[in-house]
Formats: C-alpha cells, sequence, structure tokens
C-alpha cells in the first residue's frame, strides 16, 4: 500500500470508531443510541408545533382555516400576502399594502372576524 492509501485507511478506521456509538434515528420511529437527537426525541414523545396545532383545530371544526383568515385578512387590508402564524385562538396575518406598510392583522380564529391590524 501506497502511504496515501494507508493515511485513508486510517481516517476511515479512526471515523467509524468515534461515530460508530451515533446512530440515527430508525425509520420506524424508535430512537436509536443515546446520540439520538433531541428534536426527535420531542416528535417521538407527542411534540406539536403550531403547524399541528392548527391543523388540528381546523379538522376539529373548532376554527376557520388559514385560507379563510388570509381572505378576511385581505378583504379588510388589501395588499400582498406575506405570511400567517397561528396563536391560540387568533391568526396573525402579515401583509405589505399598496403604500409599502407592512401591518399584521388578528383574525379571530373561531369566527373569522377580523380584530384590528397593528
Amino acid at each position: 500500500m501506497t502511504q496515501t492509501s494507508t493515511w485513508i485507511a486510517l481516517t476511515i478506521v479512526a471515523a467509524a470508531l468515534l461515530f460508530g456509538g451515533l446512530a440515527p434515528a430508525r425509520a420506524d420511529g424508535i430512537l436509536a443510541g443515546p446520540g439520538a437527537s433531541p428534536l426527535l426525541q420531542e416528535v417521538q414523545w407527542g411534540y406539536h408545533s403550531e403547524q399541528d396545532n392548527a391543523r388540528d383545530a381546523v379538522r376539529s371544526g373548532r376554527v376557520i382555516s388559514p385560507g379563510q383568515a388570509k381572505q378576511a385578512a385581505l378583504s379588510r387590508y388589501p395588499g400582498k400576502f406575506l405570511d400567517m402564524s397561528f396563536g391560540g385562538q387568533t391568526y396573525h396575518v402579515k401583509i405589505r399594502t399598496p403604500d409599502n406598510r407592512v401591518v399584521v392583522v388578528a383574525v379571530d380564529a373561531v369566527s373569522g372576524r377580523v380584530m384590528g391590524a397593528r
């Protein structure tokens, strides 16, 4: 073996020994080993994101859909839709108005009523 080949082989062996205990999460949802990501552990143990919460609330019929909230905000404050977030019982819709201001419109998630803008 040449000297370069020997160094490459040693580097591969060292990397395998160093990272051998850090296994990624398995496809079947069972976390592998102590080196598993804390984020993956949260997902496994019932972590819900903002999107998960909004989707569950819409599916249960407790709140209006994000599309309905967007339309309600744009009907009251015309402009270009930028972003939206869901916070419990309120959608916050970010819009750029024709005069180039950015407003955040609060839409009641239950009734669909526009509550105001800031």
